[in-house]
């Protein structure tokens, strides 16, 4: 419950609040009334977009269908086609001429669209448009062109293809054909085809004419798409006409056409988080019964509503200045109340350890109840310090060499000696060499992990215990075990915490024996000039992809003073040796995990000597 005394009361309830409440309230009030506005003109201006764009594309293949459908129900022309008109002699000539007089009355001279071609599948052909040709081409090059096959299969029937280069010049041009196959009579088989070409920048004059419409606005970005039935690009072509990269033309109109498939119908305006860009995009498309195109546009929300974001951002700035100038006024008017917290802040000042036993306390009489309640507070908060301090101090100095025990008991297992004393008499009574072998290098295991000395031991000691600890595993999996040991002697003499080398080599035998034998565990010391260092590698599948940046994140959020870890190696914690090791050894110490690049994992301990 706020008090009317309170300095938050009569600071900033006054001036602040009510001035960051009505810069909310008028921005967010502002910024979603004119949203909406421009989301639903721009959202009427896409579809507009998009169905002025399908129409005149519907315009443009009815005109080329119609002609493709005048041209072939002219029988004056057909017969000449299928005459001797393909002979190089005077009368072919005539013929040639007759038909393209003929052509020429079913088209017109306007030149509306770029050529004509009309050929066999035996290879004859005739052009007429942008150039002109009576010739004849290999039957296997005409079956290889992509859409000659679909327009036969078709019988008959409109084919539209997608953009692409004239199949019949090499140029650079690129067209759009509307195609037919015919034949010399109805009823007879198709053996041929009409091609009615289109330049492809005549559609791209219909989308640069749409998207230069002056009522979008400047910073307005719009892109169109337009899709075959198969959910092929017409346009765009390149990603540069949509000013991406070509990756993201394709992720981008894939999704696009997943989005157009899943809603359906002739025409639709609606909004998607598009994941290429990672923008929200509004989308309007139409879709033409005639050419089964779909004509789709684009606008990023984020560009749309730049002009709203830049006003907010604008009264955004005026009320954080607004905002400043209520803090310096605010200060001013504490002026007042400085003394008293003053007066506080020179007695915290001053504390100190010969000094944390207070006087009686005293009231300051400053009028507001924070400062008489913190004043009160930090009168007590001495008392407990002066009392803790003392036992924190005292504590400290046996919290590492008791934390180190803890550690050291996390490891000493409990076993019964006497137990494998009696089965070893019993296997050496049997003449069991095996088995008493396995029960000396268990008691000489158990001796040393249940010593509760907490010093650290030699490692040839630990190397002793690791070897016993290996034989054992020898004895089990014999010839499909090799271990190899390499210290060099002036290492033996090192000092290390104590079960250290055998809970790494226990852990190689865990994992690495997973894989198939013979299974190989090396461990390996080297002495240099500035430090030691002792590795223990395998042969096995080495460690998960993630879990060594994990392991080493968790070594380096460690705190040594608190918890232990839980993070497991059968039973052995690899936290606990990384710290124990950090207890000795602080910052000189080296812990480095790594995968073998042969296969295997291997773990490397080590000392840096000191400078």
């Amino acid at each position: 419950m706020i008090k009317p005394k309170t300095i938050q009361f009569k600071l900033f309830l006054h001036y602040s609040l009510l001035i960051v409440c009505i810069i909310l309230v008028f921005v967010s009030t502002f910024y979603i009334y004119i949203s909406r506005i421009l989301e639903d003109k721009a959202s009427e201006s896409l579809y507009q977009i998009s169905n002025s764009v399908s129409s005149q594309l519907d315009s443009e293949l009815k005109n080329m269908n119609s002609t493709s459908d005048k041209i072939l129900f002219s029988k004056p022309l057909i017969e000449l086609f299928f005459s001797d008109i393909f002979l190089l002699n005077n009368a072919s000539i005539t013929k040639q001429r007759q038909f393209n007089s003929i052509l020429y009355s079913i088209i017109g001279t306007g030149r509306e669209l770029f050529q004509i071609n009309m050929f066999q599948l035996g290879g004859s052909f005739a052009g007429l448009g942008n150039y002109s040709s009576f010739t004849q081409f290999s039957p296997t090059a005409i079956q290889a062109i992509p859409w000659v096959q679909e327009t036969v299969q078709g019988d008959g029937k409109k084919i539209i293809t997608q953009p692409h280069p004239d199949s019949w010049r090499q140029s650079n041009k690129t067209v759009i054909s509307l195609t037919r196959a015919f034949s010399a009579g109805f009823g007879q088989k198709v053996n041929s085809v009409i091609e009615i070409q289109q330049d492809y920048t005549v559609l791209l004059d219909i989308v640069n004419n749409a998207l230069a419409n002056p009522d979008l606005q400047k910073e307005q970005s719009n892109k169109i798409y337009i899709f075959n039935e198969k959910g092929q690009l017409i346009y765009p072509l390149t990603a540069a006409a949509t000013d991406s990269n070509e990756s993201n033309l394709e992720e981008t109109a894939l999704f696009y056409w997943q989005q157009l498939k899943s809603h359906g119908g002739n025409t639709s305006t609606f909004t998607v988080n598009n994941p290429a860009t990672k923008s929200k995009d509004m989308l309007a498309y139409t879709s033409s019964s005639f050419s089964d195109w779909i004509v789709l546009s684009t606008v990023s929300e984020k560009e749309l509503l730049q002009p709203v974001n830049t006003f907010r951002n604008t009264t955004l700035l005026l009320g954080l200045i607004s905002i400043l100038i209520t803090l310096m006024i605010s200060f001013l008017f504490s002026r007042t109340l400085t003394t008293p917290i003053k007066r506080i802040h020179k007695s915290i000042k001053n504390l100190s350890l010969s000094t944390l036993s207070p006087k009686a306390a005293f009231p300051i009489h400053s009028g507001f109840n924070e400062l008489e309640h913190l004043n009160y507070a930090f009168l007590e908060m001495c008392l407990r310090l002066k009392e803790s301090l003392d036992e924190a101090v005292s504590s400290r100095a046996h919290e590492i060499e008791a934390q180190m025990f803890a550690l050291q008991a996390q490891m000493n297992p409990h076993f019964l000696y006497n137990t494998l004393a009696n089965i070893s008499i019993m296997a050496e009574e049997s003449n069991q060499t095996a088995i008493v072998d396995v029960c000396d290098s268990l008691s000489n295991m158990l001796r040393y992990v249940s010593s509760e000395d907490a010093a650290p031991v030699y490692m040839e000691q630990e190397l002793k215990h690791t070897l016993d600890y290996l034989n054992l595993m020898k004895l089990r999996y014999e010839d499909q075990l090799i271990f190899e040991i390499n210290i060099p002697d002036t290492m033996l003499e090192i000092q290390i915490p104590k079960l250290v080398i055998q809970p790494l080599v226990e852990n190689c035998t865990k994992y690495a024996f997973k894989s198939n034998p013979p299974w190989r565990i090396r461990i390996t010391g080297s002495s240099y000039a500035d430090r030691w260092e002792l590795s223990i590698s395998d042969n096995g599948e080495g460690f998960e992809p993630g879990v060594i940046e994990g392991l080493k994140e968790q070594f380096r959020t460690a705190d040594l003073l608190k918890s232990m870890p839980s993070l497991k190696i059968n039973g052995m914690g690899l936290m606990n040796i990384y710290i124990r090791l950090k207890l000795l050894y602080g910052d000189k110490m080296i812990f480095k995990l790594d995968n073998r690049f042969e296969g295997g994992a291997v773990i490397t301990i080590g000392v840096k000597h000191s400078q």
